[in-house]
């Protein structure tokens, strides 16, 4: 596809030209499908007020956007993509969708919104500057249909804002959907061949998981992680039967049970594995049957299954127990106060398990 640049030719849009694309790939992370909103409807006031919505929604940064072209302007510094709205009307002003640019055009729809209704103040020549774009207009009449994934992944997978997991899996399912190779989607995409491989793998199986009748309504978008853990601990993917060529778990009694797992119960509100990164703790007994009764049990849990683990099997985890007092003692205090949020939120899980297991040493051990 390195020769996408011959399909697309500069052009200056008016702003009301424009349509936000209803079927918007970022909106994949809020668990919509693809292409559900038929063309002929894209420019009906409802449809377009509704992706407006949409694009609001705090994982998309519209508002951050918004605020920095309120102050320092809009700087046309990347053009907008755009293709020609299959409806329009010879009769009428043409329309034209928004393949790439979607948050901006929000943002700034939203800035004349706040302006109109007087919450924000701009001035005549920052309207003006808003009125018009420079865009990049693709031929989609000649143009293969992978250009309008190709064209916004390019900036988003690896680039600015970057999709979300989800979004890029579902982005690179589509085109293996259009016959195009592993390599070739991957290249497409800024991806490593390995990164693609692996988001397609995510995809199939949250896919899989969308069509059980017991637990298909708890797949969701944000369920993705748990199948990337998955895929990162060769035992659970050999535990639950994956075949790679079928792109499926093929041992269905497992994947039940890791779906019962991951799901809330009747029992239960939060799940036995409460975060997809606790996937790794699973990993860590998963071939162990008496860790794995343990964990499977009522009162089980990941905790306790894993100090049942680490008491058989004492010299697997001593060197990680001596390595991590260590590393805890070396933090400075400069360092403790410059901690992240994803370190900060280490440090209380391990203080946690800690005093978890001593606990239910104590308990173990009482006459």
């Amino acid at each position: 596809m390195s020769d996408l640049y011959k399909y697309l030719s500069p052009v200056v849009l008016n702003q009301e030209d424009l349509l936000l694309d209803p079927n918007n790939p970022r909106f994949a992370e809020l668990g919509e499908e693809i292409r559900p909103i038929p063309e002929a409807r894209f420019a009906e006031s409802k449809v377009q007020e509704v992706a407006a919505q949409k694009m609001r929604s705090q994982i998309f940064d519209v508002q951050e956007l918004r605020d920095t072209i309120a102050t320092i302007g809009f700087l046309q510094m990347d053009r907008l993509v755009v293709r020609k709205w299959k409806n329009s009307s010879d009769s009428e002003q043409p329309k034209y969708v928004v393949i790439e640019g979607n948050r901006r055009l929000a943002a700034i729809r939203w800035l004349l919104e706040l302006h109109d209704e007087g919450k924000k103040t701009l001035s005549e020549d920052q309207v003006n500057a808003m009125g018009k774009f420079e865009c990049l207009l693709l031929d989609d009449e000649v143009a293969p249909e992978s250009a309008q994934i190709i064209l916004p992944g390019l900036r988003h997978v690896s680039g600015i804002k970057e999709w979300g997991p989800y979004q890029k899996a579902k982005a690179v399912h589509v085109l293996r959907q259009t016959g195009m190779s592993s390599q070739e989607v991957a290249q497409s995409l800024g991806l490593s061949t390995r990164a693609a491989n692996a988001s397609y793998r995510c995809y199939l199986a949250l896919e899989a998981m969308k069509t059980n009748e017991e637990f298909g309504d708890y797949a969701d978008p944000k369920m993705f992680s748990y199948f990337e853990e998955v895929f990162k601990r060769p035992n659970v993917r050999s535990w639950l039967g994956w075949d790679d060529n079928a792109g499926i778990f093929q041992n269905t009694i497992n994947l039940e049970e890791f779906y019962s797992w991951i799901t809330p119960s009747e029992d239960q509100e939060e799940p036995k594995i409460p975060r997809a990164i606790a996937v790794r703790d699973l990993g860590a007994f998963i071939e162990d049957e008496t860790a794995l009764a343990v964990f499977r049990s009522k009162e089980g849990s990941l905790a306790r299954a894993l100090a049942r683990y680490q008491l058989d099997h004492p010299a697997d985890w001593f060197p990680t127990i001596t390595a991590a007092t260590t590393a805890v003692s070396s933090l400075t205090p400069d360092m403790l106060r410059q901690l992240d949020q994803d370190s900060l939120s280490a440090l209380i899980e391990l203080r946690d398990r800690i005093n978890l297991a001593l606990q239910d040493r104590e308990k173990l051990t009482a006459k």
